[in-house]
């Protein structure tokens, strides 16, 4: 509906963030809220009258022309004011200021504070160990001291709060830990904030400001040089892996693993293969991405896993690019930062890009000549870099731009997906508006690209990216996938060995 797509546009150029699109409504959240659940709600009626609320706005909202008073919403035993306008009158042809809610007590705006998500992160990781949580390999995950098996998991938004929640479904941290709002299977968490830590924080712009970008704390900004020096150290000597390695022949694909590196000779992890992990320049420059981190793809199994994350690695927004992630290492200045154009150079654009999980999925891709990868190393990463695909206008140097979801439709015994990992490409699809492809629905539990190369050959891989649709058309073609749960009668399948 081209009235829904003028909401959203008009919505992206406020700040705002869409977390949902359906029928005549969108869900959105405002700049910088971080509630599980959106608050914001924006309706079109048929003859295009719109009407805009926030679930958690005592007071309203402050929208500015050309929105109107339009009494309350009704929202249990509360009512919420409402604004209205009409869709005639929606631009975000002009500068707009950030949508922000009505000042409770004041009308002047109000300085607040933010806090770095990596001091919240060690403050918060510190006060869990303190109270006798033990940290695990696992990043973010913490055992009872009982056993190794993970009992909590810590969570820090990019506005520096920290949640923690049990996964036996209960969990009774000492003060500064506060209640928090329950997960969506019903879990209880427990939150800290950057003031409950003793953070100084920066001062923030008012509220009334618009939502400006602002370069990142000191300390967000500094990567772990210790490391990008060894990644690029290893990674220049040149060793590129065996071609039995492990991770080049799982899954009855044999991939070529000429782009990537391995540990050389000496090495405490000589024989694991090296791949390189950039994110997006913290200066907000479009043309530069910088180096975080790496991911070990290991020979052998080790701790019940082959893959690990190099310590000291920051995976938020990160990806492993193919084609050229030897021209970016070799375009690499002081350990740290590389134009964007290196990749860029000798990528295909006639091809599309793609944006998918793990490594080997992105090489399996890319070789087969089904497109360009970014790899996006996680289903929890895969909306960030979809993001900054999309923001940064690179999406228009390509063909098109594909998100590729493994198939993970197994099913717990209640009829739940096991796994986040479609319904999180799904919703990527739909805020960016990229195309979404899901391997046939004859795959395998758990399929990717690897297996289907492995299965069917390069043809197979292609007619996979090939098949991608718009994320409305792929949630019918695939009801099997997204019917709602008491709908689904699918039994439970066992996890398939990545």
């Amino acid at each position: 509906m081209r009235s829904l797509q003028i909401i959203e546009n008009y919505l992206v150029a406020r700040g705002c963030e869409i977390q949902k699109v359906k029928d005549h409504l969108v869900e959105f959240r405002l700049p910088g809220e971080t509630s599980r659940t959106p608050g914001g709600r924006l309706s079109v009626a048929r003859d295009g009258s719109l009407k805009m609320w926030h679930r958690y706005a005592e007071k309203g909202l402050a929208a500015g022309e050309p929105w109107q008073a339009a009494g309350g919403i009704r929202l249990g035993d509360k009512s919420t004011p409402a604004l209205a306008t009409h869709i005639d009158q929606l631009s975000a042809a002009k500068e707009l200021s950030a949508l922000t809610k009505v000042p409770k007590f004041s009308s002047e705006p109000q300085q607040r504070r933010s806090y770095d998500p990596e001091q919240v992160w060690r403050a918060a990781d510190a006060l869990l160990q303190s109270a006798g949580f033990v940290a695990s390999r696992l990043h973010g995950r913490y055992s009872d001291g009982t056993d190794q098996k993970p009992v909590c998991k810590l969570l820090v938004s990019k506005d520096g709060v920290a949640t923690a929640f049990s996964f036996r479904g209960d969990i009774a941290l000492p003060s500064p830990w506060r209640e928090g709002r329950q997960t969506s299977d019903g879990k209880k968490t427990m939150y800290v904030t950057g003031r409950d830590l003793g953070l100084d924080g920066d001062l923030s712009p008012p509220w009334s400001s618009p939502a400006l970008p602002r370069p990142a704390p000191a300390e967000w900004r500094t990567t772990d040089l210790d490391l990008n020096r060894d990644t690029c150290k290893s990674w220049m000597a040149g060793v590129t892996p065996p071609a039995d390695h492990r991770h080049l022949v799982k899954g009855n694909a044999v991939l070529d693993g000429s782009e990537l590196r391995v540990y050389p000779p000496g090495h405490k992890f000589v024989g694991t293969i090296l791949a390189p992990m950039f994110r997006p320049d913290f200066m907000g420059r479009p043309d530069t991405v910088e180096l975080c981190g790496a991911q070990h793809l290991m020979p052998k199994v080790a701790f019940n896993t082959d893959k690990i994350m190099a310590k000291g690695s920051h995976t938020v927004g990160a990806f492993v690019p193919f084609p050229g992630l030897d021209s970016l290492m070799k375009a690499m200045a002081n350990d740290a930062l590389a134009p964007i154009q290196a990749w860029l150079a000798v990528a295909d654009k006639k091809k599309p890009l793609v944006i998918c999980e793990g490594v080997a999925t992105g090489l399996a891709i890319q070789q087969s000549g089904a497109g360009n990868t970014l790899c996006a190393l996680s289903s929890n990463n895969v909306m960030a870099v979809a993001k900054w695909v999309k923001q940064t206008g690179m999406s228009d140097l390509f063909s098109g731009v594909v998100i590729a979801t493994d198939h993970d439709i197994g099913r717990t015994e209640a009829g739940r997906l096991k796994s986040n990992a479609i319904p999180r490409a799904l919703e990527a699809a739909k805020v960016t508006g990229f195309a979404l492809a899901v391997p046939p629905a004859n795959s395998q539990f758990g399929a990717d690209a690897r297996d289907l190369l492995g299965q069917g050959g390069p043809q197979a891989v292609r007619d996979f990216i090939a098949s991608a649709a718009s994320a409305a058309d792929v949630e019918k073609a695939r009801a099997d996938i997204f019917l709602p749960v008491k709908e689904s009668q699918l039994a439970a399948e066992p996890e398939v060995e990545r």
